[in-house]
């Protein structure tokens, strides 16, 4: 009994762990993060076929999107990536031996291959050497509610779906459409006055990959502030 408490609180630990990691528009500590979750049960991953492979993230938007935040590409996968990472070095499951292929690898194909933006998730995937492929499709990221420029609240809102690779053949198996990031959090849907815009632009993106994390690892239940 006592080893089967024993691990049972190593596994929560390392879920606290992860979710502190994940939480940089949240809370800063561990322990601030125990202190709501005590009593809860943890939430499983919605994918948890990442142990052992390599993966990637490849971001893509429209035109537009780019136009307006041209690092939007290297920005989510960095952040999304670098959460994963945080989350497998706290010892995270579902992470164990998980390889990650260096982003600035799959932004050069992204630039040498100009023409893979109308290709299925599929088919890129077969292009890069990689097992497994996050792919992430930005839908909107604003930070101007109505165009009004005296107010700020930033909303990135992202589809994405996981490609499984192996023996040459490449099949879609995981999808989750309309995630968001939202920043500040709790904001009026106006907006608030005296943000700054970069501020407000990488806390969304922020925010939006830490959702974006949530589906790979296991990790306490959101709590309501």
């Amino acid at each position: 009994m006592y080893s089967d408490r024993s691990r049972r609180a190593g596994s929560i630990f390392k879920a606290l762990v992860a979710l502190a990691l994940l939480a940089c528009c949240g809370c800063d500590t561990v322990g601030v993060v125990a202190s709501k979750v005590v009593g809860d049960s943890d939430v499983p991953a919605s994918y948890a076929g990442l142990k052992g492979q390599r993966v990637g993230v490849l971001v893509w938007a429209d035109a537009g999107i780019v136009i307006d935040h041209p690092r939007i590409f290297a920005d989510i996968a960095d952040s999304l990536q670098s959460k994963l990472q945080q989350a497998k070095d706290a010892g995270v499951k579902e992470l164990t031996d998980t390889k990650f292929l260096p982003n600035n690898q799959i932004l050069q194909f992204q630039d040498a291959h100009p023409e893979s933006q109308s290709d299925s998730a599929e088919q890129i995937a077969l292009k890069l050497p990689l097992t497994r492929l996050i792919y992430v499709e930005v839908a909107s990221l604003s930070i101007h509610p109505n165009n009004s420029l005296d107010l700020s609240r930033g909303e990135a809102v992202a589809n994405v779906k996981v490609v499984e690779v192996g023996n040459g053949k490449a099949k879609s198996v995981y999808e989750n459409d309309n995630m968001s990031g939202l920043y500040p959090p709790n904001s009026p849907p106006e907006g608030m006055p005296g943000l700054d815009d970069d501020t407000v632009y990488h806390k969304s993106v922020d925010a939006l990959t830490t959702e974006l994390a949530k589906l790979f690892i296991t990790h306490p239940p959101d709590t309501q502030q």
